[in-house]
């Protein structure tokens, strides 16, 4: 089985310098993948992230591309104790009233906790410029809030932000394209590659199409230009 690590580094050198260490390998006998790069990322919340790169560094075995069963590893769901609970919608209710109030945002939200996460729903006028281009302003106050709360946490606390329900909206959409696309897919026997998608756009993506005997899906690429191929089996 191919060994696998996620590094994380202040640059990309740093990170891939730190994965190859722990695996004891050379760069030519893995292969990179860019999970996150906060240095290169221009949003409305660019600002607030932590200045990182977060790299999944795999072991090459035979050449073989990497599937979207080795992009998305199901999370074992961790239930938080009703302490941490609480401490982590403290932490976020403080931080998004400032925040609210600094940005003059129209905004109202609700945070939950439901098997092993904290979602916080947000909706209101401002809810467009929270959800920005493709959920990317979204995408990056999740990534930023995550950071803050879990900074001082001895439990690992995982969050969902959202807005007027867009990422059930955005999910239902892709999976209606990838089905299309699957369908052409199959009936013409040439492959199709997406435009390049977020991580929660492609996990989207590979989801809807999991169980089609048919097809496969795979990502190629570096973010924030990466892809998901849908290819005949």
């Amino acid at each position: 089985m191919a060994k696998v690590v996620e590094s994380v580094g202040s640059t990309y050198e740093e990170a891939l310098r730190k994965g190859l260490e722990e695996l004891n390998l050379k760069e030519e006998e893995v292969t990179v993948e860019i999970v996150k790069d906060a240095t290169a990322k221009k949003t409305f919340f660019s600002i607030l992230e932590p200045r990182e790169v977060k790299l999944l560094i795999t072991e090459k075995t035979n050449g073989k591309k990497q599937h979207a069963s080795a992009e998305y590893k199901e999370k074992e769901v961790i239930e938080l104790d009703e302490a941490t609970i609480n401490s982590t919608k403290e932490k976020i209710d403080s931080f998004l009233k400032e925040y609210i109030e600094k940005m003059q945002l129209d905004l109202s939200y609700n945070i939950s906790y439901s098997k092993g996460y904290i979602y916080i729903n947000m909706d209101g006028e401002s809810s467009g410029i929270i959800i920005g281009h493709r959920g990317e302003n979204l995408d990056a106050l999740q990534v930023y809030v995550t950071a803050l709360v879990n900074k001082e946490s001895e439990s690992r606390v995982r969050l969902v932000f959202d807005a007027e329900n867009y990422r059930e909206k955005r999910t239902k959409s892709l999976a209606g394209l990838a089905n299309r696309e699957a369908e052409r897919v199959i009936r013409t026997r040439k492959s199709f590659t997406f435009e390049p998608m977020t991580a929660f756009e492609r996990k989207a993506i590979h989801t809807a199409l999991q169980n089609n005997n048919k097809i496969e899906t795979h990502s190629i690429g570096e973010e924030p230009y990466r892809k998901v191929v849908i290819a005949l089996r």
